[in-house]
């Protein structure tokens, strides 16, 4: 047990206490699991951390960055003391980023004029401890008196950020992290490549270079492995897991820089809609992107190849071992069928059977990878729906459910699946935007929030997810008790097609944070009220602001004031590529006619005939992207 005593003798001075105006839980954002309002304020001038020399680094560091945070409005305290605070851990032996899988995250904090006590089980509760603390201090610069026991609702709580399509430096990803720590957000699922790029510098294979992005001056835009491990300590620091997806079978035109021979269906030309697909082909009018693959370049690891296979083994090993968190993610999302000329590419439907063959040969030795790299397995959900394996797999596989509603959470756990993660595209996508339109819903699309016109460019409705969308959506409805049990938690996802350095913070946050609220305080939250949750919402975005530096957006921001529509940093180099050349139809970015000068019908909607060639990559000759920078945020007035 490691307890840090009070030193010294508590401060003490005449009219230490006062009335407040605001509950203890209005200042709280995510809501504890019990709050008790002493219903007073502390005047004080700042914290003591009490017998520093014995503290847990970790801890240290928190209270460094509590310090920090509420230097600004401590400042405008008069108080002359500092109030002393206890941090008593009871299990603090060699802890590890490793072990924040399953860890008791649960804590007690105690605010009163004689000091603050902190109790923990272990250093991940006294952080949030700390963090929560933070939250305590008002505008004025006083203390709010009351008792925290806190716990998560659920032990799974993540944020998705996809560095594949655009590429974003490590201090981007660092500020993101600070985010995610303050939200208690304790997941950072990086999707770290994509077809469009492979932003790794893999000593093994430096020919993987070619598949990253460059910058002005030819420099590939990647991670090294010290930056990997770099960002890996500093969650670990925050209580976040870095969990990495490693995508295996669907996304995978980068390995072609390897080899050419470890990727089939590569650029594919055109890339989506020509001949429609197993389930969404009627009259002549067809889905989007489910044909060759969803966005240019088109290219899936060869899975009959015995050397591709060996070689995303390489991968996981060496690549792997540079994450500490014991599951790894195996993609398996987006698959096409067409691929291995199972199924004639003249034919409007696909005969499944031809890939049933092909993944159970294949999802053994996917498997077989996880379990000599000691990773347990995760996947989309694609891999209960799509390819007949899921007598294959474990059962206690991580399910990051992104398709469907509830019924399919509530499906994968009848089938015994004890590691669920509500993904839904329809309410935790953070990139649905009036530029992103592939994941509405039939809410969204007869009630939009917002529509805009770019001159020259098509009219499109936006299908922004907004924060109370997010907070409000109750993924348990329906759900038996046993369904509720494999239901481990949730992750909102931020897939960057149409996001730049600029508008980073503002798609991130403060939605993730609201999301954060219902996965950590569960029922323990209030009720939603449209005034009182945005008031505590609004409290969070000014920490987020004034103390991260982050650039959160206002709560009624709808995503609507972009001014353009962005692309994959892939369209940067692509402009003229026929490999991007699309069947999709219709968003701002692109011509109202398609390349033969023929009028595009835009009563299909995100349909079109397969009759017409559009240019995805159109827009992205109107900017550039390495123009596109973090700017800090200015400060802005806590609501109190």
């Amino acid at each position: 047990m490691v307890s840090f005593r009070a030193a010294a003798a508590v401060f003490a001075f005449a009219g230490a206490v006062a009335a407040q105006s605001h509950a203890a839980g209005d200042y709280l954002w995510p809501y504890p699991a019990q709050v008790t309002d002493k219903k007073a304020l502390i005047s004080a001038h700042g914290f003591t951390l009490a017998d520093n020399s014995q503290n847990n680094e970790n801890v240290v560091a928190a209270f460094g960055r509590l310090q920090a945070s509420a230097r600004s409005r401590f400042s405008a305290s008069k108080a002359k003391s500092s109030l002393t605070v206890t941090v008593s851990i009871a299990n603090d032996n060699g802890f590890a980023a490793k072990d924040l899988v399953g860890a008791d995250e649960s804590y007690t904090l105690d605010v009163s004029s004689s000091g603050v006590n902190v109790k923990a089980n272990t250093q991940v509760g006294a952080i949030y401890a700390l963090q929560t603390l933070s939250q305590l201090v008002t505008s004025s610069g006083q203390v709010v008196a009351a008792t925290v026991n806190d716990a998560p609702a659920y032990p799974y709580r993540g944020f998705m950020l996809d560095t594949a399509r655009n590429f974003f430096p490590v201090a981007d990803i660092k500020r993101i992290i600070d985010g995610l720590a303050y939200s208690k957000i304790n997941v950072f699922h990086w999707h770290i490549y994509d077809s469009q790029s492979f932003p790794i510098d893999w000593p093994s294979y430096p020919q993987l270079l070619n598949a990253a992005y460059k910058d002005a001056n030819g420099k590939p835009k990647v991670y090294n492995e010290q930056d990997v491990r770099d960002i890996v300590q500093y969650a670990f620091q925050r209580n976040i897991r870095v969990l990495p997806e490693f995508e295996a079978i669907g996304h995978n035109a980068v390995f072609a820089a390897a080899d050419p021979s470890f990727v089939v269906g590569l650029n594919h030309a055109p890339w989506d809609g020509r001949n429609g697909d197993a389930n969404n082909a009627s009259n002549g009018v067809v889905w989007w992107g489910t044909q060759w693959c969803n966005q240019p370049p088109c290219g899936q690891i060869d899975l009959t190849n015995q050397a591709a296979i060996n070689f995303f083994n390489q991968l996981v090993a060496e690549v792997g071992a540079w994450f500490e968190d014991p599951v790894l993610h195996f993609g398996h999302d987006e698959f096409n069928y067409r691929v291995y000329g199972t199924t004639p590419d003249s034919w409007d439907s696909v005969d499944v059977n031809g890939i049933y063959e092909i993944m159970a040969q294949a999802e053994p030795k996917l498997l077989q990878i996880a379990q000599t790299n000691n990773k347990q397995y995760g996947a989309w959900d694609d891999i209960v729906t799509d390819f007949n394996v899921q007598n294959i797999i474990p059962k206690d596989t991580y399910i990051w459910n992104w398709q469907g509603d509830n019924s399919a959470i509530q499906n994968f756990a009848d089938q015994g699946f004890t590691n669920i993660i509500a993904t839904t595209s329809n309410a935790y996508y953070l990139d649905c935007s009036p530029s992103a339109h592939w994941c509405s819903d039939s809410f969204e699309t007869s009630v939009p929030a917002t529509s805009y016109n770019l001159t020259g460019y098509a009219t499109f409705a936006g299908q922004w997810h907004n924060w109370t969308r997010i907070y409000n959506y109750d993924v348990t409805t329906g759900l038996t008790a046993s369904a509720k049990k494999a239901l481990i938690g949730g992750s909102v996802c931020l897939w960057t097609e149409t996001i730049k350095r600029h508008n980073l913070d503002r798609y991130a946050f403060p939605r993730a944070s609201a999301f954060a609220e219902r996965y950590w305080s569960g029922s323990a939250a209030p009720a939603y009220d449209s005034v009182q949750t945005a008031a505590r919402l609004a409290r969070f975005r000014a920490t987020l602001v004034n103390e991260l530096q982050i650039a959160a957006a206002d709560l009624s921001y709808l995503g609507n004031q972009e001014g353009t529509v962005f692309r994959t940093e892939w369209c940067d180099a692509n402009l003229a590529t026929p490999g991007q050349k699309t069947h999709e139809c219709c968003f701002p970015g692109e011509s109202l006619t398609g390349h033969n000068g023929s009028p595009i019908d835009t009563t299909v909607g995100y349909h079109f005939p397969s009759n017409d060639n559009t240019d995805y990559c159109k827009i992205a000759s109107t900017y550039n992207t390495d123009s596109f920078t973090y700017t800090a945020p200015q400060a802005i007035p806590y609501p109190y």
